[in-house]
């Protein structure tokens, strides 16, 4: 799996080009140009599996072309398995199955549409359930820094009385953020890419937020892209992790909810920087479409119950698609089990048809799991935000709609003049601003935080601090729970107050 590979010319043809961009505002170190790169780590995206995300892009595909989920029932031997993988026209052998816990994910070269690969799997008598490896997204949308009033959303939630009651948690409370990854380390690294004309070598420079110590960060580990170092190159999960718990008294201003509690970056998707990376090292020449990547349901599965096992006692996921994936509430109810509290982005689809997006779909089920809609600055409903029978909370959001960029949610995170991939042909990761986003992503953190102050209070089980936060919600909309709010706003204050709830 780990092994370089040259992509063939057939598959390159496959590839979306993308041929205008422009130079980064600040200058990075002279590159010369590379017929080759060695990684400083083994690498997880493969070419191949690199070139599958740009195939779902082209394609508009809601998972990874070839690539199924399967679970076997209880008590099937190799030789059963054996016999359900004959029913594809590829007869795959049972080792070519990579195992994720007690569900396997196989790949098959020869059968690309995964719907097909799943029909096939799931109508033999030995397999529980098959399903494509869906691809779930973020639930946020940037927009342009501008300076205005920051940090609404906390006064709309009566944060700073909470604090008065718990000053941001404690370091026993340790908080996952399974998305795009928290950079964890001060350090360059040297990557080839793509500028127009040739593939050229950087030096590409990552930095830690510097309004997160470093100390803070505990745990962390990259599934996506390399078993090496943490590293944001899309900035979602660190502006996720600046709501959940920023520094006090920082060098660009905002704070985090839980600002004395350890956060663990669990990295499971891959964004146009990290395909790019790993294409131009193959030899691709050219971009990859922009809308490239994604968190395929087996890696967020895999992160989830890492999570879990390493300590987590709150775990965010500001991430959802459309793909029912059973792969996914398993890994959910597991975490749970483990005793941690789970806030899941509800999703950003309302007037796009407002369909079910998962893994939200799953918290009403699951105790110790919520999902989170987001309210704007007025604390009506975010235009965008889902709603439906399976909403559970509402928290603040943002909403450009209701206020412009003072409306929406302000946390410092990486430097969008150094790393937007419109506009920057070789990025760096190193600096930081205070950047403006709006969505259900944004909201799911602040569910998040809470959570860790309440545990950080002696509530321990999952299912109380729901509990908690829903008996102490301020009731929106229609009176008691419904499908635009949920139970409603969560009221950070008299959820503490309510310690007690074992």
């Amino acid at each position: 799996m780990l092994r370089r590979s040259k992509i063939v010319d057939s598959r390159v043809l496959l590839i979306a080009i993308i041929v205008a961009v422009a130079g980064m505002l600040a200058p990075l170190p002279t590159h010369a140009q590379s017929d080759s790169w060695t990684p400083p780590y083994p690498m997880i995206l493969t070419p191949e599996r690199a070139l599958a995300f740009v195939q779902a892009a082209d394609q508009k595909l809601d998972y990874l072309p070839g690539e199924v989920l399967l679970k076997f029932k209880d008590g099937v031997t190799p030789v059963g398995q054996q016999r359900a993988l004959m029913a594809l026209r590829s007869r795959p052998d049972v080792s070519d199955l990579h195992w994720l816990g007690d569900v396997a994910l196989f790949t098959d070269q020869r059968e690309r549409d995964a719907t097909v690969l799943a029909a096939q799997l799931s109508a033999q008598p030995e397999i529980t359930y098959a399903e494509p490896n869906y691809l779930l997204h973020k639930m946020s949308t940037p927009n342009d820094p501008s300076f205005a009033s920051r940090q609404w959303n906390f006064s709309a939630i009566d944060l700073p009385r909470a604090w008065d009651i718990n000053t941001g948690s404690n370091a026993s409370v340790i908080i996952a953020v399974v998305d795009y990854g928290i950079t964890d380390v001060n350090q360059s690294f040297t990557f080839p890419s793509w500028d127009g004309a040739a593939i050229r070598s950087v030096s590409v420079p990552f930095a830690i937020n510097p309004d997160l110590q470093a100390a803070r960060l505990v745990g962390g580990r990259d599934f996506a892209f390399w078993n090496g170092p943490v590293l944001d190159m899309d900035s979602h999960g660190t502006h996720v992790s600046g709501t959940i718990g920023e520094d006090t008294n920082n060098e660009l201003a905002e704070a985090g909810i839980a600002y004395q509690a350890r956060i663990m970056p669990v990295k499971v998707c891959s964004g146009f920087w990290d395909v790019q990376f790993e294409l131009s090292a193959s030899g691709f020449r050219g971009f990859v479409p922009q809308n490239v990547g994604g968190c395929d349901a087996a890696t967020v599965a895999q992160g989830i119950r890492y999570a879990a096992d390493n300590g987590a006692k709150v775990i965010n996921i500001s991430l959802g698609g459309p793909g029912a994936s059973l792969t996914l509430r398993d890994a959910l109810a597991y975490a749970a089990g483990k005793g941690a509290f789970i806030a899941i982005a509800m999703g950003n689809e309302f007037l796009d048809g407002n369909p079910t997006e998962y893994p939200a779909a799953y918290a009403r089920d699951i105790d110790g799991v919520m999902s989170v809609g987001a309210v704007g600055r007025s604390l009506k409903r975010a235009y965008y935000s889902s709603t439906g029978p399976h909403l559970e909370i509402s928290a603040p959001g943002g909403d450009d709609s209701d206020g412009g960029a003072a409306g929406e949610i302000w946390q410092a995170t990486i430097s969008p003049f150094d790393s937007d991939s419109r506009t920057v042909v070789f990025p760096r990761f190193d600096r930081y601003v205070e950047k403006p986003e709006e969505g259900t992503s944004m909201a799911s953190p602040h569910v998040a935080g809470i959570a860790a102050l309440i545990m950080s209070q002696g509530v321990t089980k999952p299912s109380a601090v729901e509990a908690l936060i829903k008996a102490t919600a301020r009731d929106l909309g229609a009176p008691g729970r419904d499908d635009e709010y949920g139970y409603g706003l969560i009221q950070p204050r008299a959820a503490l107050r309510g310690v007690g709830v074992k």
